[in-house]
């Protein structure tokens, strides 16, 4: 089966489909995300796709099931993997990250263009905790306000190529405590924080109570609204649903098999 990967969700279900002896192929975006997988006995592919090559893949490693367990904001993988196995046949699960729940206080966006406005950015200071691939819609804003941001360590000469000054690009690796996201916030002293709701995996909830504490404003970005075919945000659930597509693939390869041997038999 295969695992479109990169995320703490994809890390534990390879771990559970390696004790239970199911062979697995991750595909992750950066070496970082190879990291994930270094004790794990699956291989790990470094790679990104278009159609072709995403359905050249599938079939070249003769993938019967495909579970994506990319980031919640990852929605251009997620819509070219249901796109190409429903043309290949291949089911489609999605591991979904769980949400973190919001308290009232918190500035929910519906998308991007809502905070991109005078209102939320004009004359403050403020922190993007949005990843790295968001940057480059806040650049035309970098001389109404003054923009820091928090990324990986890898991403941040990409962050510096997406028009944040280098001395306000901040490089550090997930998961952060409590009293380390504070020691950071007060270090800054924003006046707004922009976030995803990219759920405890990616510090939401940590940064909901920092904010709290601090009594500065934060933004939330929802998670872009997708259709799946399946979806659930339980690990047990998705390692059941695995075997249970797997097994029906085993028993279609060797209906089809038998039936060949008949054809064969009576020619």
């Amino acid at each position: 089966m295969a695992l479109i990967g990169g995320t703490s969700e994809s890390r534990s279900l390879a771990h559970v489909l390696s004790h239970e002896g199911i062979p697995w192929i991750a595909t992750v975006t950066t070496e970082g995300g190879r990291r994930l997988y270094r004790d794990l006995p699956g291989q790990v592919v470094v790679t990104r796709f278009s159609p072709p090559s995403l359905a050249q893949f599938l079939q070249e490693h003769g993938i019967r099931v495909l579970v994506d367990a990319s980031h919640p904001f990852a929605q251009e993988i997620s819509q070219l993997a249901m796109q190409v196995t429903a043309q290949l046949g291949i089911p489609y699960l999605r591991y979904e990250r769980p949400p973190v729940a919001l308290d009232p206080w918190v500035q929910v966006a519906p998308d991007w263009q809502a905070v991109l406005t005078d209102g939320v950015l004009a004359g403050r200071r403020v922190l993007l905790t949005v990843g790295v691939k968001a940057l480059p819609l806040f650049g035309p804003w970098q001389d109404r306000c003054q923009l820091w941001a928090r990324v990986l360590p890898e991403s941040v000469p990409q962050a510096v190529q997406a028009g944040i000054p280098a001395e306000r690009v901040i490089g550090m690796r997930l998961p952060l405590s409590f009293e380390q996201e504070l020691r950071l916030w007060q270090s800054l002293d924003p006046q707004v924080v922009i976030s995803k709701e990219s759920g405890e995996a990616g510090g939401l909830a940590v940064k909901q109570a920092v904010a709290k504490t601090l009594g500065i404003p934060l933004w939330v970005i929802r998670r872009p609204p997708l259709r799946y075919p399946w979806c659930s945000q339980d690990l047990t659930a998705v390692v059941q649903e695995c075997k249970r597509r797997l097994a029906r693939a085993h028993a279609q390869t060797n209906q089809n098999g038998s039936s060949a041997g008949r054809s064969a038999s009576r020619s």
